[in-house]
């Protein structure tokens, strides 16, 4: 079954569904989209529920964690709702991941007493964020005591401009966490569990930073090389998250860093979807394959196969966000033709509606040259906002 939901479900996602004629959830979301009348099946809530509740091995995908408030009311004593309750929260998240990481700091405390907290016992340098929380919304990395104040400044007028586009499930500015900074490169993962609980990776993305302060999600890249060199390290840990939960039929992004001496640590696990806005479908440009169809039929790519015949290019995903704060209101437009000349070869556009999503364009493309992804790191979106 296949939960569709805002802020945006692609043409590719659109197109497997009818293909495989899959099962899709009646909503407001299907209600408003423009999908034709009869383009695939729509279920009721009931009906849904009845799948889940009787099959041996249910399989539930969404492309939005908007869903989530839709398992937590109709399937609230189910696994796939245990899974989501325990990786949406990240608190709850590092308590599972205790006994694998003793020595990791981090602490909770609730957004009415920020203000009000000093920064004493504060084990700097860390990272601040909402304890429920999607893409980079309230997420500030923090060195000192100067940094501290400055970023508890902002937390307001951030936490208002966000709150009317995702539900509460999905970013909850009512708690914060304070976790050490884990230096290192960061990693995105999106896999699966299959019905025996072996995880599955689908794609590993690698996501630059343009200096120490950058949080953006501006560009995520892959490459045959770096899909060598971390499969099996992150598979590993997958299983160790997965024997903890014991975790079967389900799909995940999982962000994580790697440190200077190789120790892997999770950062948070985003529940029921792959890479957000489907931005995982970039995988069918850089290994010929379907994500959706691997996850829903059980299918394992043949990894072997696909680096062996890999180039050298790195492909990736790039994001065009609205600057944080901006009134969109005042926008009347975005130079989309004159931001895109920074990339050299895309491969794919999606212009999102920015008068209600804080993103322009998700971009697909791919690149041979270091120094092109390093100017995509530096472009400054108002500098193309009319």
């Amino acid at each position: 079954m296949i939960i569709l939901e805002k802020p945006y479900v692609s043409e590719f996602l659109l197109d497997t569904i009818v293909q495989n004629d899959w099962a899709v959830l009646d909503n407001d979301s299907v209600r408003d989209a423009e999908i034709e009348d009869g383009a695939f099946d729509v279920i009721s809530s009931q009906v849904a529920k009845n799948y889940y509740l009787t099959q041996e091995y249910p399989l539930i995908y969404s492309n939005s964690e908007n869903s989530i408030s839709w398992v937590l009311d109709n399937l609230p004593d189910s696994n796939l709702a245990k899974y989501i309750k325990i990786f949406k929260d990240k608190y709850e998240f590092r308590e599972l991941l205790k006994e694998l990481y003793p020595n990791f700091y981090y602490e909770t405390v609730k957004f009415e007493d920020l203000k009000n907290k000093s920064s004493d016992g504060v084990k700097f340098p860390v990272v601040l964020k909402p304890t429920v929380g999607f893409l980079s919304f309230g997420v500030h990395t923090i060195r000192d005591d100067k940094e501290w104040r400055e970023s508890i400044a902002q937390l307001d007028s951030e936490m208002k401009s966000v709150k009317n586009l995702y539900p509460q499930n999905v970013v909850d500015s009512s708690s914060f966490i304070i976790e050490e900074l884990i230096e290192g490169e960061e990693f995105a993962v999106d896999a699966y569990y299959d019905r025996d609980g072996e995880p599955v990776i689908l794609n590993i993305f690698q996501h630059p930073f343009l200096n120490s302060k950058d949080v953006s999600d501006r560009i995520y890249l892959m490459s045959a090389g770096i899909m060598i060199k971390y499969m099996a390290k992150f598979s590993l840990l997958l299983r160790e998250i997965g024997d903890a939960l014991k975790i079967k039929n389900f799909p995940m992004h999982i962000e994580l860093r790697v440190k200077d001496d190789g120790e892997i640590i999770p950062i948070e696990v985003n529940p029921m979807r792959f890479a957000g806005w489907c931005t995982t479908d970039v995988a069918k440009y850089a290994w010929g394959i379907n994500v959706y169809d691997c996850f829903y039929n059980q299918k394992k790519p043949d990894w072997n196969r696909i680096l062996a015949n890999s180039g050298k290019e790195v492909y990736y995903f790039s994001m065009a966000e609205v600057p944080v704060g901006m009134d969109r209101t005042k926008i009347k437009g975005f130079e989309y033709e004159r931001f895109l000349n920074n990339y050299s070869n895309v491969l794919e556009v999606r212009r999102i509606n920015y008068k209600e999503n804080p993103l322009f364009a998700v971009i697909f493309g791919s690149t041979k040259y270091k120094e092109e992804v390093e100017k995509i790191l530096a472009l400054k979106t108002k500098d193309y906002i009319m």
